[in-house]
């Protein structure tokens, strides 16, 4: 490009000597003011040809970087989607694993896996807090309850009774409800869910992921805490 405004600006310049005499109807002086009109013309011509290629290229580049920048972006959410999900899935499996070997079930291994399921809870929805209680649906009465650090919201018993046996989710201002779908002896299973995150409670599998928490929760109940007749035992609280 450089080359052609070299030829141009010499030629420019070698006018008065390439053009001697009159051409046709022009006197020697205007054909050579025409010639070096013609040859900056020329130049701007070339120039702007030159600014709009660059322009071009410039918007190309910029197109994809920003298709670089989103492909990227989407890369990066999908290894976030992948690590969550494997999360997940592993604290699924811690959960389902230390269920699964019933010889060392224990009060203290017992209070351990409420535990993960809270913390579990809590990852799940983004949460401050979470509280598992068990309720005897017949008299109302708090038979256990786990609670770890955090702020929880005050729910009565009532309240969670009310749910009905056809209901296991129940949202209210600031917590979330993850009741159990079944009843063992009268004793239901509830999750309360305080300050969680609304963009993850709207993810239909975190809220079925917290529905097998809690049937995982109510199972470990059953076992731990029933006698051999079925019978309740005394209130507890942890």
């Amino acid at each position: 490009m450089y080359w052609i405004f070299l030829i141009i600006f010499i030629i420019a310049v070698l006018i008065p000597d390439i053009i001697r005499g009159d051409v046709n109807f022009l006197a020697e002086e205007r054909a050579e003011e025409v010639a070096i009109f013609l040859m900056g013309g020329l130049a701007f011509l070339v120039f702007i040809r030159n600014e709009l290629q660059l322009i071009f290229h410039r918007k190309a580049r910029e197109r994809d970087q920003k298709r670089i920048d989103q492909t990227v972006k989407d890369l990066v959410e999908s290894y976030s989607y992948i690590g969550e999900v494997n999360r997940k899935m592993d604290m699924l499996m811690n959960i389902a694993l230390g269920l699964s070997d019933r010889s060392i079930l224990s009060k203290k291994r017992e209070r351990e896996i409420y535990e993960s399921i809270i913390t579990a809870a809590n990852f799940l929805l983004k949460a401050e807090s979470t509280c598992l209680r068990f309720i005897n649906i017949k008299n109302g009465r708090t038979t256990k309850e786990i609670k770890m650090d955090g702020k929880h919201h005050l729910v009565k018993n009532e309240e969670l009774i009310e749910l009905g046996d056809d209901k296991t989710v129940k949202k209210n201002k600031g917590y979330i409800v993850i009741a159990t779908s079944q009843k063992i002896n009268n004793i239901r299973g509830f999750l309360i869910i305080s300050d969680y995150d609304e963009n993850e409670e709207k993810n239909p599998k975190n809220v079925e992921i917290l529905k097998v928490f809690a049937s995982q929760a109510i199972f470990l109940y059953s076992y731990i805490n029933l006698d051999a007749n079925g019978r309740d035992c005394p209130p507890q609280n942890n």
